[in-house]
């Protein structure tokens, strides 16, 4: 078997080797495009090993770097629970259609979550039993639902009711909708809460809070729609729903409105009061963190510090946001870590991550403790925080003091305690 994987291994390196001295250029395009994102994770790293100098030198430039348990400050408990119950599924919706165990984590009460798989299925976990006991075979409920989505985007509770935000496909158009349903029965009768007629390109985001807008409350929630490299003007657009952060009332008589615009792909949201942060992914390079204020325009698809992943020469991106009438982000990730959720964490967590807060990544799978100044119009400093693992969701348990992590490399519960 070994033999077999490294012959097939040497085939395609000199394959690869005299394809790329004979077309360079066309064929590093066409690798990193297509092929790339289908090669399995160990062929990739060989390959790097073998023939990328700055890939073995990053191992040599380690100082000062701090790997779980350990961080600069204190030592954490890390573990990874097995949700055997999710389904792998495939994104034919964005470009890499990758297959993943997609999921998203609410807290009901103390001792209970609900974890909201990637086609819809919602199952409710004994938290208690997993932390307590450290045991992989918890007990667990599924709820019947009436909806079927494409995908879901995001699931969120408020009070005894549950939000789920999620994309639908038919007749070869995706749409984003927002249903309802009270939490208490095994059998969820979803209700429509926000829909469009508008058909999207590549949804994303999704995200949503409860928000009080001009004393009117409802949700606050985010749409993004981006193909890789061929950007549209939906983002600018006040007529389409997407690249923005919108607002829509529990009062069904109202409309939704824009409350901001320019996002390419919102894909965290936090607030607290007045207090809107958004994290946002950038094109190659850029990922933002923003903070979101009514009216004002982040600049999508004119204004990104990130760069066009295959079309550099053609698609040019000002390198400004203020100056062309857009709002700055509070930081931009460069290079882009695949920013996701972003959540804050209380002050009895640790002594040393007092008003700390932690943003995730999917492709940088790691963590990132960040401190924002008293304005939070800027980051004080930030700390890595590797996982391994790309990192979708992110909730905080102040019953048992853990961080939760909805890990869709291998569908794992990730718990995050400080050390005793």
């Amino acid at each position: 078997m070994k033999k077999k994987f490294f012959l097939s291994i040497s085939i395609v390196l000199i394959a690869l080797i005299v394809i790329l001295t004979i077309y360079p250029i066309k064929t590093k395009n066409y690798i990193r495009r297509y092929l790339w994102p289908f090669t399995p994770l160990k062929v990739q790293i060989i390959i790097k090993t073998l023939y990328d100098k700055k890939y073995i030198n990053q191992f040599q430039n380690d100082y000062n770097v701090k790997f779980l348990p350990e961080t600069q400050f204190i030592k954490l408990d890390f573990k990874k629970i097995n949700l055997g119950f999710l389904k792998k599924t495939v994104d034919n919706n964005y470009y890499s259609k990758f297959s993943r165990y997609s999921f998203q984590i609410e807290l009901l009460n103390d001792n209970e979550i609900l974890i909201v798989g990637d086609k819809g299925k919602i199952f409710q976990v004994n938290l208690n039993n997993i932390i307590q006991n450290d045991q992989n075979n918890f007990k667990f409920n599924e709820k019947k639902s009436n909806i079927k989505p494409y995908k879901v985007l995001d699931a969120f509770l408020h009070e005894d009711k549950i939000f789920i935000s999620f994309i639908s496909l038919k007749d070869q158009c995706y749409k984003f909708n927002i249903y309802l349903a009270p939490i208490a029965s095994n059998n969820l009768n979803f209700k429509k809460f926000f829909t469009s007629d508008q058909c999207g390109h590549a949804i994303q985001g999704g995200r949503m809070q409860y928000y009080v807008h001009e004393d009117d409350a409802g949700i606050l929630f985010s749409t993004g729609n981006n193909l890789v490299d061929r950007p549209k003007n939906d983002a600018q657009d006040l007529e389409s729903i997407y690249g923005k952060i919108l607002f829509k009332s529990f009062n069904d008589t109202k409309k939704y409105i824009v409350f901001s615009l320019g996002h390419r792909n919102p894909q965290g949201l936090y607030v607290d009061k007045k207090l809107i942060l958004s994290t946002e992914h950038g094109p190659r390079g850029g990922d933002e963190i923003n903070n979101i204020f009514f009216n004002k325009n982040y600049g999508w698809p004119i204004s990104s510090y990130g760069d066009s992943y295959f079309e550099k020469n053609k698609i040019k991106y000002k390198k400004d946001h203020f100056s062309h009438g857009f709002k700055e982000p509070v930081f931009s990730f460069v290079p882009s870590i695949g920013i996701s959720e972003l959540i804050k964490l209380p002050n009895n967590f640790s002594a040393y991550w007092k008003d700390n807060f932690i943003v995730s990544s999917l492709n940088g799978s790691s963590l990132y403790r960040i401190k924002f100044n008293e304005g939070l119009n800027k980051i004080i400093s930030y700390e890595k925080i590797y996982i391994g693992e790309r990192v979708r969701d992110l909730k905080y348990n102040n019953h048992f003091k853990a961080i939760l992590l909805a890990l869709e490399n291998n569908g794992q519960l990730g718990i995050i305690t400080v050390k005793k």
